[in-house]
């Protein structure tokens, strides 16, 4: 009899145990609505745009300088840019219906938390504000410059906003769009978005891949700046990938092709940054 009363005593242990362990493994009811990155008890204040900001912070943009935002402002913008390709590093870039602009983030692997085509809601108070070779850029002071902000303090400053959810609704038709170069619009309007570049021609074509680490290209911060000529970019255009990019060793063709990037700006030259080999149209 107590042989009997023991096993049952064990085996009802086992199944608790058991039960503890399944119970650990399920998925959140919540994980839809409460995305486990950046801060779910984030409450909006005053809405601002990217073009506000870039107005308002003109001076200190142009002048690559940097302001601390004191207003409770914050933003609802879309991703269009992150690190997932290799080309982009420690940044993400976003856009809503008004223009684009950098995030700098010191951390690595954020495009598995915020994809191209996620929702960000951004709290910019104690945020700063600034440029970067004149391209507008949200982050911190490193160095006495415009930087990337602490990978913790962006989380407590950011909210994923899950497609489906009420609050999503808010951000009506905004998507992450591509558009052709405007020679009507400044850099400044046009810095940070996403754009097309129409039947241009890349110097090295025909005989080059894109970054070679090899020593027979000048990079700059480990990046290759290869001259585009053609289309609406103006002047001074380069397409620059990183040598740590995953597309790196894609052969440049030697005719005018069409591709997508993100467009920066740095120091009157437009920066284009493909973010994965998709980009690159012209790769069958």
């Amino acid at each position: 009899m107590k042989t009997h009363s023991f096993i049952i005593v064990l085996l009802a242990g086992i199944f608790a145990m058991t039960s503890c362990q399944d119970k650990d493994w399920e998925t959140p009811d919540n994980l839809a609505t409460q995305p486990p990155y950046g801060n779910n008890t984030l409450v909006a204040g005053t809405p601002t745009t990217i073009a506000q900001l870039q107005s308002q912070y003109a001076s200190v943009i142009s002048s690559d300088g940097y302001s601390q935002i004191k207003d409770d402002l914050w933003l609802r913008c879309v991703v269009t840019g992150n690190d997932f390709g290799g080309n982009i590093y420690k940044q993400v870039t976003v856009q809503d219906e008004t223009g684009g602009i950098v995030v700098g983030i010191n951390g690595s692997d954020q495009g598995a938390f915020m994809p191209i085509g996620q929702k960000l809601l951004i709290s910019l108070k104690d945020l700063y504000i600034g440029g970067y070779g004149a391209q507008a850029q949200i982050g911190g002071i490193y160095n006495g410059s415009m930087g990337r902000m602490d990978l913790s303090v962006w989380k407590q400053h950011v909210r994923l906003i899950p497609d489906g959810t009420a609050e999503a609704s808010a951000f009506g038709t905004m998507k992450v769009d591509t558009l052709d170069f405007d020679p009507n619009k400044t850099m400044a309007q046009q810095g940070g978005k996403v754009v097309r570049l129409k039947g241009v021609t890349i110097k090295g074509g025909g005989t080059q891949i894109l970054a070679p680490d090899d020593g027979t290209v000048n990079l700059t911060s480990n990046c290759a700046n290869r001259d585009v000529t053609g289309g609406n970019a103006g002047t001074k255009c380069v397409l620059r990938t990183s040598t740590y990019a995953d597309f790196k060793g894609v052969a440049i063709p030697s005719g005018p092709v069409d591709f997508y990037g993100v467009a920066t700006i740095y120091r009157g030259t437009w920066q284009i940054l493909a973010r994965t080999q998709t980009d690159l149209t012209w790769v069958k």
